[in-house]
């Protein structure tokens, strides 16, 4: 799959695995039952693959776009794990 781009900017490409870790962590997350160790492992994954991704493109986004993108993908990191230890 090719970059998605508009005036030259990468706004999209295929997901990279922690992207994908974060992914699948969150649809198991979503099938799971609340409370259960498989949904604790999933918000794991979620949680783990999400902030990895978003440190990648915070320090080595193709552009501002994904930059910025990274910056709002550790925001929601710091969201889930507020709402996980509170």
């Amino acid at each position: 799959m090719s970059d998605l781009k508009i005036n030259g900017y990468t706004v999209g490409q295929a997901p990279n695995p922690p992207l994908w870790l974060a992914l699948v962590g969150l649809v198991v997350s979503l099938l799971a039952p609340d409370g259960s160790l498989l949904y604790g492992i999933a918000r794991a994954a979620l949680v783990v693959g999400l902030a990895v991704w978003a440190w990648w493109e915070l320090f080595d986004g193709a552009n501002g776009f994904r930059r910025g993108l990274g910056a709002a993908g550790l925001v929601i990191v710091t969201v889930l794990l507020v709402d996980t230890f509170s």
